[in-house]
């Protein structure tokens, strides 16, 4: 017997996996909205740390420009600390692209999750915080790598993850089609 014979001959009242399909998600666009109040409030953890560390309110948003502006990552901390119209740009478009792109991937795979989105949420913040520390930004922003404050970009994370949470759970689910 060959295998295509195996398998059409084997009894149907088994299934191979089971196989849990929702009848209601979260609209993707609960992830965008999501995503994008979570990015304000990691932009509101990145401001108090800029002023609470005197490095001034435009250090962190220049810190995730020096992923693009190539020449910002021999900078000194002192140039960071200024306010540039080009580093405001770049930054928050990179910050809003990454909270939107994240917060829709997250709505995505929410209906393969079991449980609570606002645990999963939680989780996301911290495997965020973590990747970004140890795989991302070594590769992407090595002078952000450097100079983040750890506990404070912890925080943002963790703050991005329960704001996604929060705006998902609060979201009416709609019946898969």
């Amino acid at each position: 017997m060959n295998s295509s014979q195996q398998l059409t001959d084997r009894p149907t009242s088994e299934p191979d996996s089971i196989v849990r399909i929702p009848g209601h998600v979260y609209p993707y666009l609960a992830g965008v909205y999501g995503g994008v109040a979570g990015g304000l409030g990691v932009a509101l953890v990145g401001l108090a740390y800029g002023l609470v560390s005197s490095h001034g309110p435009w250090y962190p948003v220049n810190l995730v420009a020096a992923t693009i502006i190539r020449s910002w990552q021999e900078a000194a901390t002192s140039q960071l600390e200024q306010f540039s119209l080009l580093g405001l740009a770049v930054g928050l478009a990179i910050h809003l692209l990454m909270s939107t792109g994240l917060g829709l991937a997250f709505a995505i795979l929410l209906p393969t999750l079991p449980g609570r989105p606002l645990v999963w949420a939680f989780v996301v913040g911290v495997i965020l915080w973590a990747g970004a520390v140890y795989a991302g930004l070594p590769l992407l922003n090595p002078v952000m790598a450097r100079l983040v404050d750890l506990p404070s970009f912890a925080v943002a994370n963790i703050v991005y993850g329960l704001i996604l949470g929060l705006w998902i759970t609060h979201t009416p689910k709609m019946p898969v089609s």
